[in-house]
């Protein structure tokens, strides 16, 4: 019969995520997780395994932690598209601010992924949610009159998530935030050109 353990598992994850996101998979030793979270290398790959298998344990819990928060932010406005594009301009309310670091997951896709099969298949998960929510929302704003609705609602939220993810770039690139604010500006006047009744 396994012992219980003697620490808080949440508190350990939150400790080596903030590693992990602070300094990248690679640069973060073993040694660095053990220092982050007071916890000796043998009861850390006890409690999680390996420290590939506590990464994608961490990117996993922050992806569902993520989208489900996305989820509430978009559907918490009474305008599916307002709710929308609020949430791809990251104006939303719903969610956490971007920390200077920007997103784990797709800091850990954009380093990971061509090679780490786990991290891959975790980002096409978050992918494929985030295109079934916005297609959603964009064949309700359709519905009640706030786009054209002759717009193809998956096509459209395509191009959605590709400006979210560039805004989330620009972010993370130091820019300012007036040029910031500037672009999304751009990218909100390009979007409802395009799908203007």
């Amino acid at each position: 019969m396994a012992r219980p353990r003697k620490f808080d598992e949440q508190a350990v994850l939150t400790a080596a995520r903030a590693k992990f996101w602070r300094d990248g998979y690679a640069a973060t030793s073993v040694q660095d997780l053990t220092d982050a979270t007071g916890l000796g290398t043998q009861s850390l790959y006890g409690a999680f395994g390996n420290k590939h298998d506590l990464f994608l344990r961490i990117l996993d819990d922050y992806c569902a932690y993520q989208s489900e928060g996305l989820e509430a932010a978009v559907t918490a406005d009474p305008s599916p598209w307002h709710g929308l594009t609020s949430a791809v301009t990251f104006e939303d309310g719903g969610r956490l601010d971007l920390p200077p670091q920007g997103c784990l997951m797709a800091n850990s896709a954009a380093a990971l992924s061509a090679q780490d099969e786990g991290v891959r298949a975790l980002a096409c998960q978050v992918y494929s949610r985030t295109l079934a929510l916005f297609a959603q929302q964009i064949t309700q704003a359709k519905e009640r009159g706030e786009i054209d609705a002759d717009i193809d609602a998956e096509q459209t939220a395509r191009a959605l998530i590709a400006v979210m993810q560039g805004i989330e770039f620009l972010h993370k690139s130091g820019i300012g935030e007036e040029e910031l604010r500037l672009a999304k500006i751009a990218a909100l006047r390009m979007i409802e050109s395009s799908v203007a009744r």
